[in-house]
C-alpha cells in the first residue's frame, strides 16, 4: 500500500464520506471511489463497509486506521526532523577554541549559523589547516601585523580581520638569570633564546615574537617540538624563553613551582594582535562563512 493511498483512506474514514474525503483531498468522487476499491482488492479484503445508507468502517478497516494513522504520524515526524537536522547540520567549520577564550562569546546562534569545532593538533597551523579545507574560520594571532607574513596572507589566499588583543606571557626556569627580577625591561631580552614548540610553527611565530619584542632587540629561536601542550606541565625550558599568549599552556606553567610567568615588558602588558583568519575566497564571497563573520563581527562589538 503506498503512502498517498493510506492517506486517502484515512481521510474516507475520517468523513466516513467519499464525496466529502474527496473534496479534502482535491480529488473526484469516482476518484476516490474507484482507489478505495482498488486498495480492497490490493488487500483482498473489505475495509469499508457500504451495505447501509452510510459508509462504516469493516472490523479490520478500523484495525487499519489505527495502524494507518501512526504509520503517517511517524512518516510526518521523519520528514520534520530530518529536514531540521539538514538545516541544522554543521555548514562552518571552526577551528576549536577553549573554553577559556574571550572570543567565545562572540560564537553566532548555532541554529541561526550552524557551525562545528575542528581540533588541531599542535603540528597543524590554523593557515595550513584553512588551506588544506579542514576548517573554514580560525581565532589566530593576527600574523597579518607582520609585513612579510601579510605578504604571504595575500599571496596565498588567507585574509585577517583583527579582532582584539590577547595578554600573552614569558616564562623562564627560576634559575634562570632574569627569573630574579621584579619586572622585565626589553634590554633584558636582548640575546636570550626563544622556544618554539614546533617547526610548522617556527617561521610564522619567530617573525611574530620579534615583531612583538622590536627589531632592535635580538633573540635567538630555537625548537623544542612537543607532542602534546600539556607536556608544558613537565618539560625543561633550559636556559631560554618561552612566549606564548594561550591560555591553556598559562595554566599548566603556572602551576609549576619550578617556572616563573611575565606578563609585562617595561611596566606594560605584553599583548598579541589576535584575528579572525579566513580563506580570501570565503570571505568576499556571500555563504556559510561570510555570514559566520558578520554575525561573529556584529556579536564582539555589542559584548
Amino acid at each position: 500500500m503506498k503512502l498517498e493511498t493510506m492517506r486517502e483512506f484515512v481521510m474516507v474514514a475520517k468523513h466516513l464520506n467519499i464525496t466529502r474525503a474527496a473534496q479534502e483531498l482535491y480529488l473526484s468522487q469516482p476518484s476516490l471511489s474507484g482507489r478505495m476499491s482498488a486498495l480492497e482488492k490490493e488487500l483482498g479484503y473489505p475495509v469499508l463497509d457500504r451495505s447501509r445508507n452510510r459508509i462504516a468502517l469493516t472490523p479490520a478497516g478500523t484495525v487499519l486506521l489505527d495502524y494507518a494513522q501512526r504509520i503517517i504520524e511517524l512518516y510526518d515526524e521523519a520528514l520534520a526532523k530530518s529536514a531540521r537536522a539538514a538545516r541544522l547540520s554543521p555548514s562552518v567549520k571552526v577551528a576549536a577554541l577553549p573554553p577559556t577564550s574571550p572570543y567565545r562569546g562572540a560564537l553566532p546562534e548555532y541554529e541561526a549559523l550552524p557551525y562545528s569545532f575542528v581540533d588541531l593538533g599542535l603540528n597543524t597551523t590554523a593557515i595550513d589547516a584553512l588551506q588544506q579545507g579542514l576548517v573554514d574560520l580560525a581565532v589566530e594571532s593576527d600574523y597579518s601585523a607582520v609585513e612579510a607574513l601579510r605578504a604571504e596572507g595575500d599571496e596565498i589566499g588567507i585574509s585577517y580581520e583583527r579582532i582584539g588583543e590577547d595578554t600573552c606571557f614569558i616564562a623562564l626556569m627560576a634559575d634562570h638569570p632574569l627569573a630574579s627580577r621584579k619586572r622585565l625591561a626589553r634590554r633584558d631580552l636582548d640575546g636570550q633564546t626563544v622556544i618554539i614548540n614546533s617547526g610548522f610553527h617556527f617561521d610564522r611565530w619567530s617573525k611574530m615574537v620579534q615583531q612583538l619584542l622590536g627589531d632592535d632587540i635580538k633573540l635567538g629561536f630555537r625548537m623544542n617540538a612537543l607532542d602534546s601542550i600539556s607536556n608544558l606541565s613537565f618539560v625543561d625550558l633550559g636556559t631560554s624563553l618561552y612566549i606564548c599568549g594561550d591560555k591553556a599552556s598559562q595554566a599548566l606553567l603556572a602551576q609549576r613551582d619550578d617556572v616563573v610567568l611575565f606578563d609585562r615588558i617595561d611596566g606594560a602588558a605584553l599583548t598579541l594582535p589576535i584575528a579572525l583568519v579566513c580563506r580570501t575566497e570565503d570571505k568576499h564571497e556571500d555563504g556559510p562563512v561570510r555570514r559566520f563573520i558578520d554575525a561573529f563581527l556584529e556579536r564582539l562589538r555589542s559584548a
